[in-house]
């Protein structure tokens, strides 16, 4: 873990401001998130790669009422990773599938347009990044990734004295492609992604995001279809 103090004490290193007042401390404190900003994007982009997320016993869940379709999302939502129903107390739970925009009137035997009440719904998902404050906050640089931030900051602090920055920049190339290249890979045993198409799938109801906002559509039992098919299976599952 590394500190904003230790951030802020590499970056003046960087930019040859260590006995300098030009820059002030709330200065660099602004520059650093702002390269922090860009670091934490660089890293969930990383499709498949959960560095941020929580554990599925962490996530956050919400209970439907039965009079909407429509519940905030968590106040710190930066990117979706999954969408669960609770089937039965405590770890019995399902995974929902996204809806595309199309099929958002669609109803059935099986399912409505509001979910049913009192379903849990559990979601895994990125938060925003939490911006540094205080000297001792910190921010996981997870592989030595921080000095993107340090060497971004450093860029900002010399382009506001009109200084050169073709030096750093260049090393900020090398940090990206380190990156581009250590980021996704995080499972070497696991190099591709593998969907469980035989296990069991949330029936009756889907999600979508919308705005700041999950909207759901589907009721069913607990979240199931009681004709064995899915969502939209079409005869056999749930009739259009």
């Amino acid at each position: 873990m590394t500190t904003l103090l230790q951030l802020r004490d590499r970056c003046k290193q960087e930019s040859d401001n260590v006995n300098s007042s030009f820059i002030t401390d709330a200065e660099w404190t602004t520059y650093i998130n702002a390269s922090y900003q860009e670091l934490y994007g660089l890293i969930t982009t990383a499709f498949g790669n959960d560095y941020f997320t929580q554990t599925p016993a962490g996530g956050y869940t919400l209970v439907t009422t039965g009079t909407t379709q429509f519940y905030a999302l968590p106040a710190d939502f930066f990117k979706m990773l999954g969408v669960d129903v609770q089937i039965s107390a405590p770890d019995f739970w399902v995974t929902l599938k996204p809806f595309n925009m199309s099929e958002r009137n669609r109803l059935g035997i099986t399912n409505t347009q509001i979910p049913a009440a009192g379903q849990t719904i559990r979601l895994l998902y990125v938060p925003r990044m939490t911006a540094l404050v205080a000297d001792v906050d910190s921010m996981d640089g997870v592989n030595g990734w921080e000095e993107y931030i340090v060497i971004d900051a450093a860029m900002k602090a010399l382009a506001k004295e009109e200084s050169d920055v073709s030096v750093l920049m260049a090393r900020k190339q090398a940090i990206l492609d380190r990156l581009n290249s250590e980021v996704e890979a995080r499972d070497a045993g696991m190099p591709g992604t593998v969907s469980d198409v035989l296990g069991r799938s949330a029936r009756a109801m889907r999600y979508r995001i919308n705005g700041p906002n999950l909207w759901l559509i589907g009721n069913g039992v607990a979240g199931w279809s009681g004709f064995g098919g899915d969502w939209d299976d079409g005869p056999g599952g749930a009739f259009w």
